[in-house]
């Protein structure tokens, strides 16, 4: 059976691929050997019961517009995905998550300062899944990672992509929930919250959803604001 008809493939248990000494450095726990006892034994606790997860499906641009496309179907309003998606037909939605494992933690000590850690862990957690989905999709499909570029709902500015449209997203996947254990809130907010969801496609123009987002202050900012999508003339 071809890639293609199989059309979803989950994760449910991604490894966690990261440097613990390097983690303890982001999380600034200094020389003091009390923190770094504490911050390990956290790791510990957590690296046993960790298991991040992830999906993507196969899916086709059924229809387009200048507003939009649909992709098996499935409505989607958003201008730049559509002039992002203009010369692409098959495209890699997707959902990627820390687990709902990491949540089920309890914390000890002093819970602000383990409660950043703990977070932290998570965010580690869900970029081991979008690594792991992203090479594993690139070399399923013969593509080259680094040209493997994302939409997000809820991403940027709400004109881009309204997070409103995390359902259509979700649709495409059935029982997201008993799949990989991530649910949609009435305010389309996933969880657990260290959740991304959205569309994979080939682009030879290096692109991200920050070139639309006019948010100044922010921390995950990657790339500077142009105000321009992949398609868009100069």
């Amino acid at each position: 059976m071809s890639d293609d008809h199989r059309r979803t493939e989950v994760f449910s248990s991604v490894p966690m691929s990261y440097s613990r000494d390097d983690f303890l450095r982001k999380i600034r726990i200094g020389d003091d050997p009390e923190l770094r006892r504490s911050a390990e034994q956290l790791l510990d606790r957590a690296e046993r019961i960790a298991r991040p997860k992830g999906m993507y499906r196969v899916g086709y641009i059924t229809g387009r517009s200048d507003g939009g496309v649909e992709i098996d179907g499935v409505s989607f309003t958003s201008r730049p995905l559509a002039v992002n998606l203009s010369e692409v037909e098959r495209v890699f939605p997707f959902i990627m998550t820390c687990g709902v494992e990491l949540d089920e933690l309890q914390l000890d000590g002093d819970e602000l300062l383990t409660s950043f850690w703990l977070d932290s862990l998570k965010q580690a957690a869900l970029t081991a899944a979008r690594n792991y989905v992203r090479e594993r999709i690139a070399d399923r499909f013969g593509l080259e990672v680094e040209k493997l570029t994302s939409m997000n709902p809820g991403s940027a500015d709400r004109e881009v992509w309204p997070i409103e449209q995390q359902r259509g997203l979700f649709s495409l996947f059935g029982d997201v929930e008993g799949l990989i254990g991530v649910r949609l809130t009435d305010s389309f907010l996933m969880v657990p919250n260290k959740t991304v969801s959205g569309i994979y496609f080939p682009t030879e123009v290096s692109w991200v959803n920050c070139q639309l987002c006019t948010r100044e202050l922010c921390l995950n900012r990657k790339a500077p604001y142009t105000g321009r999508a992949v398609g868009d003339e100069e």
